[in-house]
């Protein structure tokens, strides 16, 4: 392990890279300090990153294996990097290719979650971003685009469990990272569909995927209706810090714990 105070100028060599265009280059000197220092100096550098810079970098690779920060960077620095994911979405976008930022959106979230087989890992990185505002409603637009899929696993889940549920109808690509977050973190899983449902009242009313035509009667409240991917991409950009990500309060955001369908 190198002396931290080699980290500073490493993480400033990087930040530098990575604002003016060129990951490939910043990737390079991630490397470079995997290879001369060990993959615990790259975690610490990672660590001192400003989250934005993260952003820019991960979002450059689309959360692929082909980036080392993409396996290494801690569970705590990638949640407060998702924060600033939607940073340069601008509402025309949101509107005219919903699906394009999804896409990407989804390789980022999936790359980070599945690039490792370690399942410790992948409970921290998700715990971490479902603990944010942010990261509840970036899940949540992912899961947006399989509505139907996801109140037929929620159901499945409320009757069998996490851990004996996984049949849909489906083979849809966000199941597997739902079922991802019901085993490892109920109270993440609860999160993400009270996301999606904003007006749920477990035991009063039942979820329900709006129609295509979008003549959804709001004031029914024998369902709640989900939110569109195009409403929770807006969300998702507005809650883009000023600034610097701060994560919320614990119990900012409603959980109903196990007995959520009750």
């Amino acid at each position: 392990m190198a002396d931290n105070t080699n980290f500073p100028a490493i993480s400033r060599q990087v930040t530098e890279l990575v604002l003016a265009g060129s990951s490939a280059h910043a990737e390079e000197a991630i490397n470079e300090t995997a290879e001369q220092f060990g993959d615990l100096a790259v975690v610490a550098v990672l660590d001192t990153l400003e989250p934005q810079v993260a952003a820019m970098h991960l979002s450059a690779f689309d959360g692929g294996k082909l980036s080392l920060a993409t396996l290494l960077i801690s569970p705590k620095a990638w949640a407060q990097s998702l924060a600033f994911f939607a940073a340069t979405w601008g509402e025309d976008k949101i509107e005219d290719e919903p699906e394009v930022l999804t896409e990407s959106l989804f390789a980022h979230i999936h790359g980070v979650v599945f690039s490792t087989d370690d399942t410790e890992r992948r409970t921290s990185l998700i715990h971490e971003a479902l603990s944010t505002d942010w990261g509840t409603t970036a899940f949540a637009v992912l899961f947006s685009t399989a509505t139907g899929e996801i109140i037929e696993l929620a159901n499945d889940i409320h009757a069998r469990g996490a851990h004996s549920s996984g049949q849909t109808t489906s083979d849809h690509d966000v199941i597997p990272l739902a079922l991802e977050i019901a085993r490892s973190d109920a109270d993440a899983w609860d999160r993400v569909l009270f996301e999606m449902f904003p007006d749920w009242q477990p035991g009063e009313n039942q979820l329900r995927a709006r129609s295509e035509e979008g003549d959804d009667e709001e004031d029914n409240h024998e369902y709640a209706l989900a939110r569109t991917t195009h409403d929770l991409l807006l969300r998702l950009r507005k809650q883009v810090p000023g600034k610097s990500a701060r994560t919320p309060k614990q119990g900012a955001r409603p959980s109903l714990g196990e007995d959520i369908f009750a």
